[in-house]
């Protein structure tokens, strides 16, 4: 009990010598946060001029500030000892001192519509960005081989994008076994989730190899971020990313007009077997880098996240 009677007095005697300080230091410390109050530069100027030509005052809110910190460092152990004395004594509030607040920029959010695949059997929906246009492929040229997923346009089935900014999302849809043979592979037993495929780094790598063979051979081939490959737990859906450098012609001329002398593509992809009738579907939503840093590449990581393959073990 006398201990405790001792340490409250010490206590409340250093509150009173904290109390006077930063009485005395109100009454003669320039006061700082009045200057949101002022509405002229003149003002402003003036009140900074005379803040800069007074060395003293400053050095002597720094040894306020040195003061009070240290008499919050004595107070806090004290308190555990002390429960009767109210919380809010031990709060030493600067009504001079501001801490600026971190504020981040909105994001835009890039308006999105709906698909729904009108065929029949129905195969997939996918949220697109808004101006995108969007074909679904019906011809019977156009569509994939049911055994070899091959077509006028290899295995895509559905295309969306915006040519303005070569933003473009696209479905493709071809059979498991049928890419597996494609690589020199016998595959057997049971090929309903990508564990029972392979390695996910070693499929996903099998299905950015099967698209590159649709492209011309004059584009570089986009590289697999092995770190970015993700298997979900029931292992029927994968995700991974692309990047592929662009060939530019005339390097100089980009610096001049976009300022960079370089550009990449950053491909965004999901491929899941969902279906559960043998075939593959996946998609891919790609955009140059400069476009894919903004609004639109959250937009097209939307558009990944959004699309579903329709399990046709239970619609048939």
């Amino acid at each position: 009990m006398m201990l405790q009677t001792s340490l409250a007095a010490a206590l409340l005697s250093l509150l009173l010598v904290v109390s006077s300080i930063n009485s005395w230091c109100q009454a003669f410390a320039p006061p700082i946060v009045a200057i949101e109050g002022y509405t002229s530069q003149h003002q402003v100027a003036s009140f900074m001029q005379q803040n800069d030509d007074n060395d003293d005052v400053i050095l002597f809110n720094q040894r306020r500030h040195i003061i009070k910190s240290t008499a919050a460092l004595v107070l806090a152990p004290l308190a555990t000892g002390l429960t009767s004395l109210p919380v809010s004594v031990f709060a030493l509030d600067d009504p001079v001192e501001t801490v600026a607040q971190s504020t981040t920029t909105p994001r835009v959010e890039v308006p999105m519509k709906s698909f729904v695949d009108n065929a029949k059997p129905s195969l997939f929906s996918i949220d697109v960005p808004q101006r995108f246009f969007a074909i679904r492929r019906s011809a019977k040229g156009d569509l994939p081989d049911a055994k070899t997923g091959q077509g006028r346009r290899g295995g895509t089935i559905f295309t969306a994008g915006d040519m303005s900014k070569a933003e473009v999302i696209a479905v493709e849809r071809f059979p498991v076994r049928a890419m597996l043979e494609d690589e020199g592979y016998q595959p057997s037993g049971d090929l309903s989730t990508f564990n029972s495929l392979g390695e996910p780094v070693a499929v996903a790598t099998l299905l950015v190899r099967r698209r590159e063979k649709d492209k011309p051979g004059t584009q570089n081939t986009a590289i697999l971020d092995r770190q970015s490959v993700v298997l979900s737990p029931d292992a029927k859906t994968m995700t991974f990313s692309l990047r592929q450098q662009i060939n530019v012609e005339k390097p100089e001329l980009l610096m001049e007009q976009e300022g960079i002398s370089e550009l990449y593509r950053t491909t965004l992809a999901k491929a899941t077997l969902s279906s559960n009738d043998g075939q593959m579907m996946a998609v891919f939503a790609s955009a140059l880098d400069q476009d894919f840093k903004g609004p639109d590449g959250y937009a097209l990581q939307k558009a990944i996240d959004s699309f579903v393959a329709t399990d046709q073990a239970t619609t048939n």
